[in-house]
């Protein structure tokens, strides 16, 4: 009997050490789940912040190596009027800096710019959107807008869904951060993620599938 007595005594102080080791646990995880969420929420914040600071800037792609020389900022003051029509610009530009970014390549590195006037940057997207191509020094060139690593990513990975929809000829436009907006038959939707608008693609009549 003392035996048995004992025993049962063993177990139960097991079963209340393993109980006390569950509730630990489950206040630990609700612990990490909360300390995830304020991480996610913060590194958002971040990327959010870190895009503002670029609202200025504008990318430029496919510009020659050391054809800026040693003035990276001056280069870019005379050639942008040069290249989207000197007469669109009444007064001149005015960079705060520019420089290229990445490591050389076989590839120009892209050029990074920061514009003094917001509404001088807001004039080249415009002008480069109205030009079918862009010239210099024989090179195909491209203006624009500089974000982060994080949200450009995001934004890339619309790229296939854009794809088709140029092939369908439908109406489209990525919206900042990372929304893709497109019209069809009267209506407007917006997706927050790929997999939502491929999703839609799919579903859409098969006759405007085989466009």
């Amino acid at each position: 009997m003392t035996s048995l007595s004992t025993l049962a005594e063993q177990v139960e102080e097991i079963e209340s050490r393993v109980g006390a080791n569950e509730d630990d646990i489950k206040e630990a995880r609700d612990r990490v789940g909360k300390m995830e969420k304020l991480v996610t929420g913060l590194k958002d914040k971040m990327d959010e912040l870190e895009n503002r600071s670029r609202r200025s800037n504008i990318r430029v792609l496919n510009i020659p190596e050391q054809a800026e020389g040693q003035d990276a900022v001056g280069f870019l003051e005379k050639a942008i009027p040069q290249i989207l029509w000197a007469e669109n610009f009444s007064s001149p530009i005015i960079l705060e800096r520019a420089h290229r970014i990445g490591k050389k390549s076989d590839r120009p590195r892209p050029i990074i710019a920061k514009l003094l006037n917001y509404r001088d940057k807001e004039k080249i997207l415009r002008l480069a959107r109205s030009k079918d191509e862009m010239m210099f020094q024989n090179k195909k060139i491209a203006f624009y807008l500089d974000y982060s690593a994080e949200l450009q990513c995001r934004r890339d990975g619309f790229h296939d869904v854009k794809r088709i929809l140029r092939e369908k000829e439908m109406d489209y436009a990525l919206i900042y951060p990372a929304q893709l907006r497109i019209k069809h038959m009267g209506s407007t939707k917006f997706f927050s993620t790929p997999a939502e608008a491929q999703k839609f693609l799919t579903e859409l009549p098969s006759e405007l599938q085989q466009h």
